[in-house]
C-alpha cells in the first residue's frame, strides 16, 4: 500500500478500505452467508453489522472513487457536470450520449426523427427530394391504344390525375370535410355508390378511398404534400385501356393546438382505372383502390386517417414485418391498411 498522502485521493481511498482487515472481511462474509439460514434473534446484530459495513464501503466509493461506478455503468457524467444515475438497459445512439430503451417496443417503429421546425417537415427522409403536390403525379405520353384515340387517352389520363389529386391532395378532403371535387369527378353511377357508403364503417365504407384526417385528430402542416410514383397504361381486354397508378403521398401533420408536435404519415396508394367508350362517350371508372398507411393508428375503422404522434399510446399493433414506407416495391396489394414501418 502506498503512503497516505493527504492530498492523494487514491491513497486516502486505499487507506480507508484497508481498515477492513482480512479477519473482519471473513467475519462479514460468514455473517452474510448465515442470512440464508432460518433467522434468529442472535443473528440479527451480525446481519445489521454486515449491512452497515456495506453501506459505509459503498459510501466511500461514491465519495472518493466515483470513477469506479462510471466504469461499472452505474453512474455517468451529465452534460452539466453533475452525476446522472442510470437504470435499465441502454442503446448506443449517434454521439456519446447513451439513451435508456423504453419498456416494450414502444417507439421502435413508425416514427422517424421529429424534424426541427427550421429544417422543414421532410428533413432526413427520402421525401425531401420528392415533387410537390400534383407535380409528382406524372402521366405517360398519350397515344392511341385499345381502340381509343390519342386525344381520348389524354383525356382519360387527365381525369385520373385529377381524381388522384382530389382524393389525396385537395385541402378540404385532407381536412376531413366533404370531398366535393372527388365526387364531381366520379362517373355518375359510381358517384351514387360512393356517397351512399361515405359514412359507413368497416370494409363497405368509401371514405377509405380518400386521405381524410379524422376530425380533431390532426391538422395539415403547411401547404406541401410530397409525391413520388408512376402511372402505367396498357390495353384492356374487350376494348379500352387499363390505367394503373402507384404513388407515395407524404403528409406532414401536427397535433391540433400544438403546432410543434409534428409527425409524417406516408400513404402508399395503388389504384386501377378502366377507360373505354360507352355510347360514344369516354368513361373513366375506378376499378380498384388500395392504400397502406404508415405512421397512423390502426384501431379506428371509420375510413379516416388517425395519425400517431411521438409519445402516443400505440394501440393496435401494426401487422407483419416492419417495412420501409418509402420503398414502393414492398407493395400494398392484399396487405393490411396499417402495416408495420421502419420509420416515417
Amino acid at each position: 500500500m502506498r503512503p497516505a498522502d493527504p492530498d492523494d485521493i487514491d491513497a486516502r481511498f486505499e487507506a480507508l478500505v484497508a481498515q477492513f482487515g482480512e479477519d473482519e472481511i471473513r467475519r462479514m462474509t460468514a455473517a452474510a452467508e448465515s442470512v440464508a439460514s432460518p433467522p434468529g434473534r442472535r443473528r440479527r446484530p451480525a446481519v445489521l453489522a454486515v449491512i452497515a459495513g456495506l453501506v459505509v464501503l459503498v459510501g466511500l466509493v461514491v465519495v472518493l472513487r466515483p470513477d469506479v461506478l462510471e466504469r461499472l455503468g452505474i453512474v455517468r457524467p451529465a452534460s452539466g457536470g453533475e452525476d446522472l444515475m442510470i437504470s435499465g438497459p441502454v442503446v448506443a445512439r449517434p454521439g456519446p450520449v447513451l439513451t435508456p430503451i423504453p419498456d416494450g417496443e414502444e417507439g421502435l417503429f413508425d416514427h422517424g426523427p421529429v424534424p426541427a421546425p427550421s429544417a422543414g417537415p421532410f428533413a432526413g427522409t427520402p421525401a425531401v427530394d420528392y415533387a410537390d403536390g400534383e407535380q409528382g403525379l406524372a402521366m405517360p405520353a398519350a397515344r392511341a391504344l385499345g381502340g381509343l384515340t390519342d386525344k381520348e387517352i389524354g383525356q382519360a389520363l387527365q381525369r385520373v390525375r385529377r381524381l388522384l389529386s382530389a382524393a389525396h391532395l385537395d385541402p378540404a378532403t385532407v381536412r376531413g370535410e366533404r370531398p366535393e371535387e372527388f365526387v364531381r369527378l366520379l362517373h355518375p353511377r359510381q358517384r351514387e355508390e360512393f356517397l351512399r357508403h361515405l359514412d359507413d364503417s368497416g370494409p363497405s365504407g368509401t371514405r377509405s378511398w380518400l386521405f381524410s384526417l379524422a376530425p380533431d385528430a390532426a391538422e395539415p402542416l403547411g401547404d406541401v404534400v410530397k409525391v413520388s410514383g408512376e402511372t402505367t397504361i396498357s390495353e384492356r381486354a374487350g376494348g379500352g385501356v387499363t390505367i394503373e397508378t402507384d404513388y407515395l403521398f407524404v403528409h406532414p401533420v401536427s397535433r391540433p393546438g400544438a403546432p410543434l408536435i409534428v409527425t409524417r404519415v406516408v400513404e402508399h396508394h395503388r389504384s386501377k382505372f378502366s377507360a373505354y367508350r360507352e355510347g360514344g362517350k369516354l368513361v373513366v371508372w375506378l376499378a380498384a383502390d388500395k392504400s397502406a398507411l404508415f405512421g397512423a393508428n390502426c384501431d379506428p375503422d371509420d375510413g379516416f386517417v388517425h395519425p400517431r404522434f411521438p409519445g402516443d399510446p400505440r394501440g393496435a399493433r401494426p401487422s407483419g414485418e416492419p417495412v420501409d414506407p418509402y420503398d414502393r416495391a414492398s407493395g400494398v396489394s392484399g396487405g393490411p391498411r396499417c402495416p408495420a414501418a421502419l420509420g416515417t
